[in-house]
């Protein structure tokens, strides 16, 4: 059996929450994922040196994560969830429980495996639960006692820390034993010395994996926005059937995004990037030139971008060997390598194998990438198959038992003791394979010539047209250029997420407007003697910036809810409103008026694409049996 190498790339994002001009973090998620996640993935898979990954970072999480760890006494007093955990009880107003109640019971409720952490806090939650939501609001905060609230603080944010982090501190493993009755110095020691100590270790725990080679750091544009859309809305009507809003063009926008991210990572981590995961796998013609512009090695994006790229049926088993080999992308001078997500084993860790038992899970998927293996059998020695698995770092673990700990450790094991069928490696790494053993150069004559003359050394880089050589075996010895990429993301291989729906319509024209406000300002300023200071106009840019981040449109419109959008329509406009206000100008009314509407049905954000007949026999079985369906 051949070998195959497999890139895990693990993506960590989080909007920027916070509202720059008051100092208020909005939302507290960058926090928690750091203190349940972050830390996590890194000192599990530090556990494992055999087992080598991609760590793909959002900047906009990066600087949110700095902001705690250098800052936190100031994020105790900004972050609401904070602030309250860190009150004295006695001082907790009617506002501050309620507040409580309604806010940190659901962030606790969402995987299913997240209320089993605490039998104490699911008590509670049932308590408040089975009141219904007939009673008034004094009556549902007098159903818990000041005992109980402290008890809530104090497993809300226990909950919200790994198991290692847990593990590795007497104090956090005996208040997690403890569960109930805690102590207000209890409190005290886990809000104001335990949870900083778990972010100060995030940065060092990232630079390490890094400075030793387990890991290799990319990134996604600074803010984490849809790219295509933002270099020309209209790229949308490649899909039939969207209606759109005007359009918005500026690849400016998306260039600045892409090299403010590089720059990130070099002036704070001292790291030169490499490689980038587009936001949401998003591809289009004109990223690739501002990719290859920018000198971004590598890239990567979704199987079905690959296949609607090349013309091919993915669904046919045959076809999909075509998904293993190395690829790149060639635009004038320059190229950048890019690989595709294999969806079926990235869904499987994101969607399915938290219904399974850990070993379970761990075992299927080595199967499967062994199953790859063998399908692959007719290649030669020297062929480097590659096998991409991209998925979020963070949201699927609180729908596993303990936070995927088993999971990730009967999967590391498994993959530790399986190297010589399974290589995992970083993009990086696999690359040097390919340079090193495929036949590579610019000039292909003038290489022939010289190997037909008895000369060594020489490389050949035959970018061959994918196109082409459909009709023969792929020949992995040779690296195949995709000539024409076809424009979508890894979301149903098109942009309808971000726009289309009325709601993400309006969030667009309302974008629009406040970047020509914000485009008639700076040239007011620099034509006029004593105009705006610098500051304030690179502050109001910033906020244009982050509005252009995806996850406001991700929650507009009606394919997907939150269950929260009327908070994250608030943070849009904030940034929007923040616009006009970092330049002393009054926002438009529209500015206030929510962009949500108020009827809204949301509706399955994947296609039925066939009919299936899953054996139904009460066993999990496999995923492809349920291919298709939505």
């Amino acid at each position: 059996m051949n070998s195959i190498n497999v890139i895990f790339l693990w993506h960590f994002h989080q909007p920027y929450y916070k509202d720059d001009l008051t100092g208020e973090i909005l939302m507290p998620w960058a926090r928690l994922h750091a203190t349940k996640d972050y830390r996590f993935m890194g000192e599990i898979l530090k556990n494992y040196p055999k087992v080598h990954a991609v760590f793909n970072y959002s900047p906009s999480l990066l600087a949110q994560l700095d902001d705690y760890v250098n800052n936190y006494d100031n994020t105790l007093k900004n972050e609401k969830f904070l602030s309250i955990s860190a009150k004295k009880i006695i001082e907790l107003t009617a506002d501050d429980k309620l507040f409580i109640l309604n806010k940190l019971f659901p962030a606790c409720s969402s995987g299913k495996h997240f209320l089993e952490k605490s039998e104490r806090f699911k008590q509670l939650y049932y308590r408040l639960r089975d009141a219904g939501t007939s009673i008034g609001l004094g009556e549902k905060i007098s159903l818990f006692t000041n005992q109980d609230y402290l008890d809530i603080i104090v497993l809300f944010n226990i909950m919200w820390i790994d198991p290692i982090s847990i593990n590795s501190d007497e104090f956090l493993t005996a208040l997690k034993n403890k569960d109930k009755k805690f102590t207000v110095a209890e409190k005290n020691i886990l809000i104001e010395e335990k949870i900083p100590q778990i972010l100060n270790k995030i940065f060092p725990l990232i630079t390490e994996l890094a400075s030793n080679g387990q890991i290799e750091l990319s990134a996604s544009p600074y803010y984490h926005p849809i790219l295509p859309l933002l270099c020309d809305t209209d790229i949308a009507h490649f899909h039939d059937g969207i209606v759109l809003p005007k359009p918005f063009r500026h690849p400016e926008d998306a260039d600045y995004q892409i090299k403010s991210a590089i720059n990130y990572f070099d002036e704070k981590l001292n790291y030169k990037i490499n490689g980038m995961w587009p936001s949401e796998g998003s591809v289009s013609e004109r990223t690739l030139k501002l990719f290859i512009d920018n000198n971004i090695n590598w890239i990567a994006t979704d199987e079905e971008i690959l296949f609607n790229s090349i013309g091919v049926n993915f669904s046919d088993i045959d076809n999909r060997k075509l998904l293993y080999r190395p690829y790149v992308v060639k635009r004038g001078k320059g190229y950048s390598y890019i690989f595709f997500r294999d969806k079926m084993l990235s869904d499987l860790i994101g969607f399915k194998y938290s219904n399974y038992e850990p070993k379970a899970a761990a075992e299927d998927l080595i199967n499967n990438l062994k199953n790859i293996a063998i399908s692959l059998h007719d290649y030669n020695k020297n062929d480097l198959p590659v096998v991409s698995i991209i998925l979020d770092g963070e949201n699927a673990w609180e729908y596993y038992k303990n936070n995927g700990y088993d999971f990730f450790n009967y999967l590391y094991e498994g993959l530790s003791n399986n190297t010589e069928i399974i290589n995992t490696v970083t993009a990086g790494e696999y690359i040097k394979k390919v340079e090193n053993t495929l036949k590579i150069t610019d000039d292909v004559d003038k290489a022939s010539n010289s190997i037909e003359k008895g000369k060594t050394g020489v490389k050949i880089k035959r970018f061959l047209d994918i196109r082409r050589d459909q009709g023969r075996n792929i020949d992995f010895s040779e690296i195949y250029n995709i000539p024409t990429i076809y424009p979508g993301s890894w979301i149903n291989h098109n942009f309808r997420i971000w726009i289309g729906d009325s709601e993400d319509n309006k969030a667009w024209d309302l974008l629009s407007k406040t970047r020509s406000y914000l485009v008639n300002k700076t040239n007011d300023s620099i034509r006029e003697e004593g105009g705006l200071r610098g500051e304030y106009l690179k502050a109001a840019w910033k906020q244009l910036y982050i509005a252009e981040g995806s996850d406001y449109n991700w929650w507009y419109g009606e394919d997907r809810t939150s269950g929260i959008d009327e908070e994250y329509d608030l943070l849009y406009r904030t940034h929007i409103i923040n616009v006009y206000k970092f330049l002393n100008d009054n926002p438009p009314d529209d500015c206030f008026i929510p962009v949500l509407e108020e009827k809204r049905a949301v509706k399955p954000h994947l296609d039925i694409v066939s009919f299936i007949n899953p054996k139904i026999d009460g066993v999990a079985g496999s995923y492809s049996e349920w291919l298709g369906s939505a």
